[in-house]
């Protein structure tokens, strides 16, 4: 091992950067640059070439284990599908959609903006911003709307049954929103991180020592028996790793804060010189999207 290249804050932190970059250039040869005047958005840099940015590479060999079918490693051009639907915990849309977010006043197909007025004006809604909602992702059935206002993100949905929008939600208000894999809607999430006082990694590792915490609220349960195995995937270059626990029975939990539970990961192979990821997260951000 080279230094403290196996630190999990120096693997995560690098595999975010690439890919960031790598999926930048997936979305735009998927999708091709967005609408406009013909000069580039400077929000999403254009690929030097086209040909770098292969959208029909067959995935790397991998090593898989684990039932959860979460995790979509990217290919070894470093490029997802462009129709691989993720969220970053309000609404759900394809990751192309990032090439193409417009104005609600540029890219509302007629009665959005009306719908949703009713709650702005509301007593509730005084408190929401009024103005610079952007369409990040439209159906026939489904708008989501999103906006950035002093740096945090809110967002606002709206439905057509066939007669019209009508202004159906609202949320968020962080600074930051990853983006992730979709879940089952039976599963809760359940984030991992190595255990500080684990034994340190090498090339020869397989074992990992990691310290589980479920995400959402369960009346601050332990998991138990409701923990699944973890989803591993192991390329040529990287570990994804996603755990998932059954949700306990219920519609209403207080949020007192979770338990952590130690787990003990048994990899397919030696670790090598892998980078170790969080498999829930893709590596990008909605926020470096967003005016």
């Amino acid at each position: 091992m080279k230094g403290n290249r196996n630190t999990p804050d120096n693997r995560l932190t690098r595999m975010r950067r690439v890919a960031l970059g790598v999926t930048l250039a997936t979305i735009l040869a998927a999708c091709g640059a967005p609408p406009g005047d013909g000069t580039a958005d400077s929000r999403i840099p254009n690929p030097t070439t086209t040909s770098t940015v292969p959208t029909t590479v067959p995935p790397p060999e991998t090593i898989s284990e684990g039932e959860l079918g979460v995790i979509v490693p990217p290919d070894d051009g470093g490029n997802y599908p462009p129709d691989l639907v993720v969220t970053c915990g309000y609404g759900q849309f394809p990751i192309s959609a990032l090439a193409d977010i417009r104005p609600l006043e540029e890219a509302d197909p007629g009665g959005v903006a009306a719908a949703i007025e009713p709650f702005l004006s509301s007593e509730e809604g005084q408190y929401w911003p009024q103005e610079g909602w952007q369409v990040l992702h439209l159906t026939d059935r489904e708008v989501l709307l999103v906006v950035k206002e002093e740096g945090s993100l809110t967002f606002m949905s709206a439905s057509n049954d066939g007669t019209g929008w009508t202004w159906s939600g609202s949320g968020g208000g962080g600074e930051e929103c990853p983006l992730e894999f979709m879940f089952p809607e039976d599963l809760n999430a359940v984030t991992w991180m190595l255990d500080p006082d684990g034994a340190p990694l090498t090339t020869d590792t397989t074992e990992l020592e990691v310290i589980l915490n479920e995400r959402p609220c369960v009346d601050g349960r332990e998991i138990g028996d409701r923990l699944l195995p973890p989803e591993i995937v192991m390329t040529e270059t990287q570990v994804f790793m996603a755990f998932a626990a059954e949700r306990p029975p219920g519609d209403a939990f207080t949020c007192p804060g979770n338990p952590d539970t130690p787990y003990v990961v048994e990899l397919p192979e030696p670790l090598g010189d892998r980078d170790l990821v969080e498999g829930v997260q893709i590596g990008v951000d909605l926020a470096d999207y967003v005016d």
